[in-house]
């Protein structure tokens, strides 16, 4: 099996098993590449990328070389850059379409910044300015094999990762709560809506007012996360703060969700954690057992159960029962195991699982 967690965008674009996926998409792959997409979640995005150039070339089947998809894509950053007067170079009739797709790509489909196209700038400063001066903050850094509980002024709580450090107050402020991360730590915080709870690192800043969440930002690596296991949080670059000519643009995230930030990209996406847990448990079936149950009454019940969207046309799935017993089985397993029963496929896309049949007319 190819090494796909080091594949490039090039290499996406020109690998056959992923355009199978993109352009004939059967159980098989469907299965394969959601399953790889769930264990390597920093690649979603690098992955809808190439899916949204595939697609907008809309060439299945015609063989493009991988130096003939490079060309294609530094010319399309070549036209973006390209200032007036400027020449850029002809290209040959092959790839016109190639760098049609790649400029709509990159200026229409959503301001993806590939290959590392912005710098990343140190923040620092801009924490600075943010804090309370240092010596009305106490630290505390977990010099331990295990984490640590910190219990702060307000009742929240702190699990503190070994080899993780935080910085906080005494005692908070009458307006607001702010305290500083550096590594991973998982926070319990007091609900007061009177006073928001700031968790400030060098990438990213999560706003709350009273929930269950991780923040996960280590200096050495290139994946920063906020996982949020109840309540909903705010997640915002630290760098946009520091921009005084627009409001920065924060995600929102619900139990089950994810803010997965990319130092090779810049971008901050929002997706379904790698393994939901759930929230609780269906008003009308508290054990979820089913007996010749409609598809869709146990997809609703695990929808609400995971407080997950989970979509499906109810038309199409009206012939389609199932009997079953769902435990403690993962999400997605439980998912897979339904779909097979019924031969349909699911889909995990940004923050919600698509499933996709036929139904069961046919089904004997």
């Amino acid at each position: 099996m190819f090494n796909y967690e080091l594949y490039t965008l090039e290499e996406f674009l020109e690998d056959n098993w992923f355009r199978e996926w993109v352009f004939n998409p059967t159980p098989t792959t469907e299965s394969f590449w959601n399953e790889w997409i769930r264990h390597h979640p920093e690649k979603q995005l690098l992955t809808d990328q190439a899916r949204a150039m595939l697609r907008a070339l809309e060439m299945p089947h015609q063989s493009i070389s991988k130096t003939e998809i490079a060309e294609a894509v530094d010319a399309a950053f070549a036209k973006i850059h390209q200032k007036p007067g400027q020449a850029v170079y002809t290209l040959p009739a092959w790839s016109f379409r190639w760098v049609a797709a790649a400029i709509l790509f990159l200026t229409g489909l959503g301001g993806y910044v590939l290959f590392y196209a912005h710098t990343q700038q140190t923040v620092e400063p801009l924490i600075a300015t943010m804090s309370v001066p240092s010596g009305e903050l106490m630290k505390w850094t977990n010099h331990t094999q295990k984490p640590e509980r910190i219990t702060l002024s307000d009742g929240s709580k702190v699990l503190l990762s070994p080899s993780s450090s935080l910085s906080y107050p005494s005692e908070f402020s009458v307006h607001e709560r702010k305290i500083y991360l550096k590594g991973n730590a998982f926070f319990e915080i007091t609900r007061d809506p009177a006073k928001p709870f700031f968790v400030i690192t060098n990438k990213l800043i999560t706003k709350v007012l009273g929930t269950s969440f991780w923040v996960m930002v280590n200096p050495d690596s290139i994946v920063s996360r906020v996982v949020v296991r109840t309540g909903k949080v705010s997640v915002y670059k630290t760098e946009d703060l520091g921009k005084t000519n627009k409001k920065p643009g924060g995600i929102l995230l619900l139990p089950n969700q994810q803010a997965v930030f990319l130092d090779e990209t810049n971008q901050l996406t929002k997706s379904i954690v790698a393994e939901p847990i759930q929230i609780h448990k269906p008003v009308r079936n508290q054990q979820m057992q089913y007996s010749e149950a409609p598809a869709s009454q146990i997809f609703g019940d695990l929808a609400q159960a995971y407080g997950i969207q989970i979509v499906y046309d109810e038309e199409i799935l009206k012939d389609c029962h199932i009997t079953a017993t769902l435990g403690n089985e993962p999400l997605f397993e439980t998912l897979k195991l339904l779909c097979n029963s019924i031969h349909a496929s699911y889909e995990v896309m940004d923050t919600q699982i698509v499933i996709y049949s036929k139904g069961c007319n046919e089904v004997k």
